[in-house]
């Protein structure tokens, strides 16, 4: 992990690496070297990573600094990627965080964020980069493991049934409180400044076999149009989910919510195993059928998603 700033030091690396070496003291390893040298020391063949995913948040575009903490940036900026695993049926295991930020951005906040989300998830940070910007620009790279087979958006099949794995249009409603008002606190504000990432609702999605998934990153309408186009199918929806404070629009269309949407033929496998994990059952919120297009109660309805940055 390297930090430099024209004209002088950035900041002290070890304080840092300090930081992050805390949330991986538990590693095992044949090595444990993750952070300290000029790059990570790991034994891949007991791990059977098969998941890579790499993703930026940019301020003023994901993100801003008016209402968001720095711990709340480093939070989210690895709790965002760790979705991409669980998208995908999995779980993470390393990531690599780089960071581009002006000096009154406090480094050890952003970390301290980082590394709750590392102790939230169980993964391990394995280095990075540091560097001075007039902008704050995060780029994380995370490797994961699948719980069963990973778990694509193209294989989806007309007549499976669609499931959510919880209310929709919370983290929407939230930003729009913030919007109005920088200081605004509650349970939708902190949906959206402290998104979780379901990788417990992954495993049961991967082990009840399902034939599709995505998470809702720029909303639901958007996300689900990805599995129909990817599977050449279409969807017809009903008894959406609202998160409470919320509206149906934001449900619809609103980002950055994470839950999971996932196909499957068979309700009953996909209650049994969740119920057999302990986890709070999805909800049904239609069918995937032959013809092209989304419909919501019989009706056709517009394709669009989060606009980041607007």
């Amino acid at each position: 992990m390297h930090g430099n700033k024209a004209g002088g030091e950035f900041i002290k690396i070890a304080e840092v690496a300090r930081l992050l070496s805390q949330q991986a003291s538990n590693f095992s390893s044949p090595y444990n070297s993750l952070i300290g040298d000029d790059a990570a020391v790991i034994d891949f063949q007991e791990l059977k990573i098969n998941l890579f995913a790499s993703d930026m948040m940019v301020e003023n575009i994901h993100f801003r600094t008016s209402y968001f903490k720095d711990a709340d940036i480093g939070y989210k900026s690895m709790s965002t990627n760790v979705s991409d695993m669980a998208a995908m049926g999995g779980r993470p295991v390393y990531a690599t965080v780089s960071l581009g930020a002006p000096s009154h951005f406090s480094i050890p906040d952003f970390y301290t964020g980082v590394r709750a989300a590392c102790e939230e998830y169980g993964f391990h940070i394995a280095g990075g980069d540091l560097s001075y910007s007039e902008l704050i620009v995060i780029s994380v790279s995370m490797l994961g493991a699948t719980f069963a087979d990973p778990i694509l958006r193209s294989t989806a099949m007309a007549e499976d049934y669609i499931f959510v794995t919880g209310p929709l249009g919370g983290s929407s409603a939230g930003l729009t409180l913030l919007q109005a008002n920088q200081d605004a606190t509650g349970p939708l504000v902190d949906i959206h400044l402290r998104p979780k990432a379901r990788v417990r609702e992954a495993e049961g999605i991967a082990l009840a076999g399902a034939t599709s998934a995505i998470d809702v990153s720029d909303g639901l309408i958007a996300d689900l149009n990805h599995i129909c186009e990817q599977s050449g199918v279409g969807a017809e929806l009903e008894h959406l989910p609202i998160a409470v404070g919320a509206s149906l629009d934001a449900a619809m269309y609103g980002g950055e919510d994470y839950q999971l949407v996932f196909s499957h033929p068979n309700p009953s496998k996909v209650e049994s195993t969740f119920e057999t994990l302990g986890l709070d059952q999805p909800y049904g919120i239609g069918r995937l059928r032959s013809e092209p297009g989304i419909l919501l109660d019989g009706k056709r309805i517009e394709v669009r998603g989060y606009q980041h940055g607007l």
